[in-house]
C-alpha cells in the first residue's frame, strides 16, 4: 500500500503571534477535537508513519496536546513539531513525558520581542534535547544573509552555548549547522507563501506534494501540501470521506503527473516559490 513519508495535520489553525512573514489566514479559527483528531489517524494508519502536527498556527496551544500525542503513541505514529517557542517552557513537560517526539524545530524568526522569550526557550531545550533532536530555525534570511534581528539572536546563540569560534563561522557560512549535542541551527532564505494573488508566477517545476506528503487542515480538507493553508485545491474532507476515496480524485494524478514532468497545473501552485528549492 502507498506510504507517504509524512502527513501534516494542522491540529489547530488558531496562533499566539501576527507574524508579518506568516500570510494571514481567512479561515474560521478552530482546533481539532481529541476524538477528529483520533478519526483522522485511525484513517491514515496504514498511509504513513510520521505526522507533523501543524500547516498554519501553534501547535503548543491546542488545550488536549497532551491527549493529542497520546492518541500517536497508541498509533505508532512518529511525532515532528514545529513551534514559534512561546509556550516551548511551559509545554515541555508534555513534550517530554509523551514519548512519541521525533523532532522538535523551533522557529526562532518568529515575532516575539519579549526579553525572557530566548531565555525560556534555551532552558526548555535544555530539558528537552537529551530526548529528541532539536532544530533552531532561520527562515527569514534573504541571500542566506542576516539581518540586525537574526544577528541579534545569533549573538544570543553564541552566548549560550559558548560556541567555538570554528562553529560561529559555519553558522555564517552553512545551511545546516550542529551547536551542540542533538541541537542545530538551520538556515533558510523566506518563501512566498503561495497566493493566486501574489506576484510571484512559474508554471515550470517540481514538487514533492502528493509525492511523499499530504496535508489535513484543522476543519478535515485534504491539501497536496503544507503550503495551501487556505484549502485551495481540496482533495476531499477526511472527516466525512474515507482516504481510499480521497486519493482517488483525479486531480492528484494529473498534479503528479504534472511535477514529474517540471509542468506546474494548478494556479496556487504557479505562485508558490517554494518549488524553486527542488530546480537548483
Amino acid at each position: 500500500m502507498k506510504k507517504f513519508k509524512r502527513v501534516y495535520i494542522e491540529i489547530s489553525n488558531i496562533c499566539n503571534l501576527s507574524c508579518s512573514f506568516c500570510s494571514i489566514s481567512n479561515r474560521p479559527k478552530r482546533s481539532l477535537s481529541v476524538g477528529e483528531f483520533e478519526k483522522i489517524i485511525k484513517k491514515l494508519d496504514s498511509y504513513t508513519d510520521y505526522v507533523y502536527l501543524h500547516i498554519k498556527g501553534e501547535p503548543l496551544l491546542h488545550p488536549k496536546l497532551d491527549k493529542i500525542l497520546a492518541i500517536c503513541k497508541k498509533y505508532h505514529k512518529q511525532v515532528n513539531i514545529t513551534t514559534n517557542g512561546v509556550l516551548l517552557k511551559e509545554k515541555a513537560k508534555i513534550l517530554l513525558e509523551s514519548g512519541i517526539v521525533r523532532q522538535l524545530n523551533i522557529s526562532l524568526h518568529s515575532e516575539n520581542h519579549k526579553e525572557e522569550y530566548l531565555k525560556d526557550i534555551f532552558e526548555a531545550v535544555e530539558l528537552l534535547s537529551p530526548h529528541m533532536p532539536v532544530v533552531y530555525r532561520l527562515w527569514t534570511l534573504k541571500d542566506f544573509s542576516f539581518d540586525a534581528k537574526s544577528t541579534r539572536t545569533v549573538n544570543k546563540i553564541m552566548e549560550y552555548y559558548h560556541l567555538s569560534i570554528g562553529t560561529v563561522e559555519r553558522i555564517y557560512t552553512d545551511t545546516n549547522i550542529q551547536i551542540d549535542s542533538n541541537i542545530y541551527i538551520n538556515k533558510a532564505n523566506q518563501f512566498i507563501w503561495p497566493d493566486v494573488d501574489n506576484s510571484y508566477y512559474e508554471s515550470k517545476g517540481y514538487c514533492h506534494a502528493l509525492k511523499d506528503h499530504i496535508g489535513v487542515l484543522s476543519d478535515g480538507t485534504v491539501v497536496p501540501c503544507c503550503l495551501d493553508g487556505e484549502g485551495n485545491i481540496n482533495l476531499g474532507n477526511i472527516l466525512t470521506m474515507n482516504i481510499e476515496r480521497i486519493l482517488e480524485n483525479p486531480k492528484i494524478e494529473t498534479m503528479r503527473k504534472g511535477f514529474e514532468n517540471r509542468k506546474v497545473g494548478e494556479d496556487l501552485c504557479k505562485h508558490c516559490n517554494f518549488k524553486e528549492q527542488f530546480n537548483r
